[in-house]
């Protein structure tokens, strides 16, 4: 099934490659016919014909379905190298979480945040990145979940899903800083807003990694223990999963995930706090006015 779609889903995008390409030709073409370029001159190479090809809406279209099918392949790809195929329960979960987070999220920023063009292609992306990662984030825990508690799991099997949490923190972490980038080069407050909902999302990670980073040390553990191993390397990995380690485990597991509850909610505080100074109302990178 997963297959099916990986291969649908190339498909769309080599169609949609082929008729960016063969619109390209019809527009220069035209443009040729118009006067408006001639014929040793590319659209790039003319400031006037580009931007008549790029304000045409059927480039747009073109373009935004382009993208969006490439978009659709790359997570198509990573959901088959990290998960796999899902299990029916996982993909209605997941399709249940998908439709409530675009309508949480979704319904106020047209009516509150988009001003212009760009901030609309602005949250449009934000909106994307962060939901795709949300879910990734959620499929992976609940999987890393069914494996803690199945007998017949391995560490390779484990480690391949909680590799999918540094991939989340990595993409999260890289959208900060161009969160930052971009507070920067406007210096406009409101785009503070970026940077909340990804804070959520590393805070999120960063306790998965931490609590399903010690199951994997463990499943790692046992599964030396049952190899064959001198009799005093298995005293020693025994007498360190009975004693230090369980004990590290707890004061870690404790300490860390008060650390990251604290930090989870000072950001959603501040959150509120730059929404209620830029006129908006915030619940958690939600957007409603306050006024009529």
């Amino acid at each position: 099934m997963g297959i099916r779609y990986l291969l649908i889903s190339l498909a769309t995008s080599a169609l949609g490659f082929v008729g960016l390409i063969v619109w390209t030709d019809l527009c220069k073409d035209r443009l040729r016919a118009d006067g408006i370029i001639t014929k040793n001159i590319s659209l790039g190479d003319s400031q006037d014909a580009l931007q008549l090809f790029l304000s045409s809406r059927t480039t747009i279209a073109l373009l935004a379905s382009f993208v969006l099918n490439l978009y659709i392949l790359l997570v198509l790809n990573l959901k088959t190298l990290f998960f796999g195929d899902l299990y029916a329960v996982e993909t209605k979960k997941l399709v249940e979480r998908l439709a409530n987070y675009i309508i949480y999220k979704g319904t106020f920023l047209p009516l509150v945040v988009l001003q212009n063009a760009f901030q609309g292609i602005l949250w449009t992306i934000w909106l994307i990145v962060l939901c795709t990662l949300k879910m990734f984030l959620a499929l992976a825990r609940e999987r890393l979940e069914r494996l803690s508690a199945s007998p017949s799991s391995t560490p390779w099997t484990y480690f391949r899903v909680y590799s999918a949490l540094f991939m989340v923190l990595s993409v999260d972490l890289l959208w900060i800083k161009l969160s930052l980038m971009m507070y920067n080069t406007t210096g406009s407050s409101l785009y503070i807003l970026l940077l909340f909902e990804p804070c959520s999302v590393a805070f999120e990670t960063l306790q998965a990694l931490l609590i399903h980073g010690f199951q994997l040390l463990d499943m790692l553990i046992n599964d030396l223990a049952v190899k064959n191993l001198d009799c005093q390397r298995s005293r020693f990995l025994d007498s360190m999963t009975a004693g230090s380690l369980l004990e590290w485990k707890g004061i870690l597991n404790r300490n860390l995930g008060f650390f990251l509850d604290m930090a989870n909610g000072t950001r959603s505080l501040f959150a509120h706090v730059v929404a209620s100074w830029n006129g908006l109302f915030s619940d958690g990178c939600i957007f409603g006015s306050q006024h009529t």
